[in-house]
């Protein structure tokens, strides 16, 4: 039940830090953040690296902008 209450609070920090979700510095966070699916593999890969390689939220989210530029260009 802990883990679980956990993963609500990462989530919400999650909707937090990409709420508005500015394209100057999120542009492919934003651009994946528009469908339903696309946020919620947003917010899996920000908890796997939070949960596992112990990153802060905001860390995780600029190396996963970073990685999908990096795909896309």
């Amino acid at each position: 039940m802990k883990n679980k209450a956990l993963i609500e609070e990462l989530k919400k920090a999650i909707r937090e830090e990409i709420g508005e979700c500015d394209p100057v510095v999120w542009g492919k966070l934003c651009e994946l953040r528009a469908t339903p699916q696309g946020y919620e593999k947003i917010e899996e890969m920000v908890i796997r690296l939070v949960a596992k390689e112990g990153m802060p939220i905001g860390s995780a989210l600029a190396l996963i902008e970073q990685e999908l530029a990096h795909q896309i260009n």
